[in-house]
């Protein structure tokens, strides 16, 4: 595992989000220590440090990882899938599946794919030596493969996308672990 450059995260996901094949889309910005610590409080949990930094130097999200924001309802992110304890889901990919950050037990601070409807559990995602990504590589993972798309066709930016939450050419495996017979 490498150090993020999360000042560099940040300049790529503004020019990405500002490329989106559907249309420019805002990047929120990043959130003061208070009110990181006050999602924090009223979660009931600390957030792993690279999410936290995320938070506090590239973005509260918005594009591409979900907007972390306090509603009447108080913190949280949208997320279309059934909550899972110890996840927080980042990311919506439709049809009801969703990637989720591990903010508890020994896996805090990895990343986990939850497609119920195919696999009744969530999985890890995996490096290419096996162990399970961080929030940091999987969004550098991520930026890695979208970077070369700028001006590609809203088709094209699908398959390659595809082909990423597939594990195809990527250092991220995303399928689910054999079930056993």
């Amino acid at each position: 595992m490498t150090a993020v450059d999360w000042a560099s995260v940040r300049t790529r996901v503004s020019t990405l989000a500002a490329h989106d094949p559907d249309g420019p889309c805002p990047v929120s910005p990043p959130l003061a220590e208070e009110r990181v610590a006050e999602a924090e409080g009223r979660l009931g949990f600390t957030f792993p440090a690279e999410y936290r930094a995320y938070l506090r130097q590239v973005s509260a999200g918005g594009w591409f990882v979900d907007e972390l924001r306090c509603t009447e309802r108080g913190w949280g992110w949208r997320s279309p899938v059934a909550p899972v304890p110890g996840l927080a889901f980042l990311a919506a990919r439709g049809e009801g599946c969703a990637v989720g950050l591990a903010v508890a037990g020994p896996a805090r601070g990895t990343m986990w794919m939850d497609n119920r409807a195919l696999h009744p559990e969530p999985w890890p995602l995996l490096t290419e030596d096996g162990r399970p990504a961080t929030f940091g590589e999987w969004l550098v993972d991520w930026l890695d493969h979208r970077e070369p798309l700028i001006g590609a066709t809203r088709e094209q930016h699908g398959q390659v996308m595809y082909c990423w939450l597939m594990g195809v050419e990527t250092p991220i495996d995303w399928c689910p672990p054999p079930t056993g017979r």
